[in-house]
């Protein structure tokens, strides 16, 4: 797992030490390292797929429908491009539809089409090695979404890019005839090695990353799979805690995250909530949970903080210039945020709640028993319209507590704003409400 991409060359089959590199490059800019020779292979497995695609089982061509996502078996029978339009302008490139006719092995079905655009200076190469790839008899899949083309009368998958065409090994069929001169021809151009990475299983697609497509990515991913042993994936979760929270282990889940078991639901995956998954969040939000609390831990180290006291006087007040009762959940958090407040720990709290539920009052309510100990409290607001807001809000409801309230915005009047602090120096405020201004 912490073995570097750029000595991948030596076990994974078609890549370079220049890909190899170019590869670790990318890597290492979504894992947030600087140094290419620290990108790993785990940094690579951490990279999942976008979506699924089910590639399992293979669609016969008079089962196809408008519209319909699927993978199907092709024999070619025969292949081509024909430019589009015409180029009236010399300087640039034309532009070629390539397009392959074929069927099932036994003539059963009418012909489907494959075609998808190509065009650059490079084109006319780039033509030459399609049609030497996809000759006559060449047996390939096509997956994608299927559409019924009116003017062939069939059906058509036009393609971005021929990248996720797989050309299989070839099998007897019975498109040629015994005096075929062609019958040479038809051989497997693809590489038996990866042939079924890409067919026959539910397949992972990813997110284009630098020049890897992801064809070759998932070739890559497979590859670095298949040499890992079952030591070589660390579990980094306790025994137990996987036993108890039923969660598959770390070695699976990683595998099954690229490339999911035949008896999978595509759907799950869809949703997050395949095993692979589920494991890999949990562990996710367990390291947040458990840094979190380290942090809490080492705040409890720091200088002790100011002890709020909060006595049945200033309970009472509360209750005497409130104009309304409290909801149950407002008592609780009030409650417990009273109880950091008396503790000489630093407090750090988030009030969750929908909009109108009343977490404002909640804030008020602690800057009140600051208030009552001799201290001054600021509250800040991220948009000057809600600082505005929450200032007229709580000169309302301190009004008849002797408490002063002030605003402090980026809009404030310099004259006003060098007023206010001197005010502040003097003890004057007892609240001030604002934006980053303060």
């Amino acid at each position: 797992m912490q073995t570097p991409i750029i000595e991948l060359p030596g076990h994974i089959a078609k890549l370079s030490p220049t890909m190899a590199r170019r590869l670790a490059a990318a890597v290492a800019q979504i894992a947030s390292k600087t140094n290419v020779e620290n990108a790993t292979v785990e940094d690579l497995l951490n990279y999942f797929p976008t979506r699924y695609e089910d590639r399992s089982h293979f669609i016969e061509i008079d089962q196809l429908a408008d519209g319909m996502d699927a993978a199907v078996e092709i024999f070619v029978r025969n292949s081509g491009a024909t430019q589009v339009g015409r180029n009236r302008d010399p300087r640039k490139p034309p532009l070629f539809i390539f397009e392959i006719t074929g069927g099932d092995a036994e003539h059963r079905f009418k012909p489907v089409v494959v075609k998808w655009f190509i065009s650059g200076r490079n084109a006319k190469s780039i033509l030459e090695y399609y049609e030497k790839q996809f000759v006559r008899g060449t047996r390939f899949v096509a997956y994608g979404m299927w559409e019924f083309d009116d003017r062939k009368g069939t059906y058509a998958l036009k393609l971005a890019k021929p990248d996720e065409l797989e050309i299989l090994p070839s099998s007897t069929t019975d498109l040629f005839s015994e005096d075929d001169e062609q019958k040479g021809l038809n051989e497997d151009t693809a590489s038996p090695e990866f042939a079924m990475v890409h067919t026959a299983r539910r397949v992972p697609v990813y997110r284009k990353l630098a020049d890897f497509q992801t064809k070759r990515l998932r070739e890559i991913v497979h590859s670095v799979l298949t040499g890992l042993d079952a030591t070589s994936v660390d579990e980094l979760l306790p025994p137990e805690l996987i036993t108890r929270q039923n969660l598959a282990t770390r070695a699976r889940a990683l595998r099954e995250i690229h490339f999911p078991p035949d008896d999978a639901s595509i759907a799950d995956y869809e949703m997050f909530r395949s095993d692979a998954q589920r494991r890999l969040i949990f562990e996710e939000f367990f390291w947040l949970s458990f840094s979190m609390q380290l942090l809490r831990g080492e705040r409890q180290k720091e200088p002790k903080g100011t002890v709020i006291e909060i006595g049945e006087l200033t309970r009472q007040r509360l209750k005497n210039f409130l104009p309304f009762e409290l909801t149950c959940a407002q008592k609780r958090v009030i409650g417990e945020i009273f109880d950091d407040l008396k503790s000489d720990a630093p407090m750090n709290r988030l009030i969750q709640g929908d909009v109108g539920s009343g977490k404002t009052i909640v804030a008020f309510l602690a800057a009140f028993a600051a208030m009552e100990n001799g201290y001054q409290v600021a509250l800040m607001a991220p948009t000057e319209i809600l600082a505005e807001q929450h200032a007229r809000n709580a000169k309302g409801l301190f009004a008849e507590s002797g408490y002063r309230v002030e605003l402090l915005i980026g809009s404030t009047k310099a004259a006003e704003k060098r007023k206010i602090y001197q005010s502040l120096a003097d003890g004057e405020i007892d609240l001030i409400i604002g934006t980053h201004a303060l």
